[in-house]
């Protein structure tokens, strides 16, 4: 079950999410991928897709690195590297546009929206990524999108002195070790989410949820109620 999450409690003043497994129900989807990428290592398959999930949150061309080397033991040539990754995406990218939110998550970004800025940091490649969000009708909920490079840490500490935001007041909300690494070494307060079909087991201190739901709530209760009840006065 998950724990107690007394970040639900607070008040921020600027959120930070990871977009696959976070924002939309696309985790499995960037695993088949995999699947269907490396099908001509049949040999190699499950140790390719437990990297892939082992290394949630890292970019897909540092996991074509890992996987030459430490699973096919070959050379990966530019070229190869080049081909993996525009294979990927043409299989991964309609379908990341098409696939169902977060329970909860088009309700929470409603919320924050006009009230507490949001950003996007993530491991798909910038231009992606940018075309995702268009793509799917979200972009206006976010003050930036960031995408690969640089590795989520970075990007995390650019975007807050980019928009100037003070660290112990942001909120970052993903669902791997790199996502918990990048808000831990920036400051951040953080809440991992369980997806469904892999759930990664955050550290028992880390404050998990199953879906966004819980967090829409209380951003409702947190930012809208007291304006509303400051109206009716």
């Amino acid at each position: 079950m998950p724990n107690v999450v007394p970040e639900l409690e607070r008040r921020f003043a600027a959120m930070i999410f990871d977009f696959d497994g976070v924002i939309v129900e696309s985790t499995a989807l960037k695993t088949e991928a995999f699947r269907r990428l490396f099908a001509d290592r049949p040999n190699h398959l499950k140790a390719i897709v437990d990297l892939h999930r082992r290394h949630a949150g890292v970019d897909r061309l540092t996991k074509f690195e890992m996987i030459y080397r430490d699973i096919l033991r070959e050379p990966l040539t530019a070229s190869t590297k080049r081909d993996l990754a525009a294979r990927f995406a043409q299989l991964v990218e309609d379908a990341v546009v098409e696939c169902p939110m977060v329970p909860g998550a088009a309700e929470l970004l409603a919320t924050l929206d006009g009230r507490v800025p949001a950003a996007v940091v993530s491991a798909t490649p910038q231009q992606e990524i940018d075309r995702i969000v268009a793509r799917r009708g979200v972009a206006h909920f976010f003050r930036a999108v960031r995408g690969s490079p640089p590795g989520k840490t970075e990007a995390v500490h650019d975007l807050l002195a980019e928009q100037g935001w003070a660290a112990a007041h942001v909120l970052m909300v993903g669902d791997a070790d790199a996502d918990l690494a990048a808000a831990r070494s920036n400051g951040l307060a953080f809440i991992g989410r369980l997806t469904p079909e892999d759930p990664h087991e955050f550290p028992s201190v880390v404050s998990t949820v199953r879906d966004l739901t819980s967090l829409a709530e209380a951003a409702a209760r947190i930012y809208v109620a007291p304006q509303a009840q400051m109206a009716s006065r």
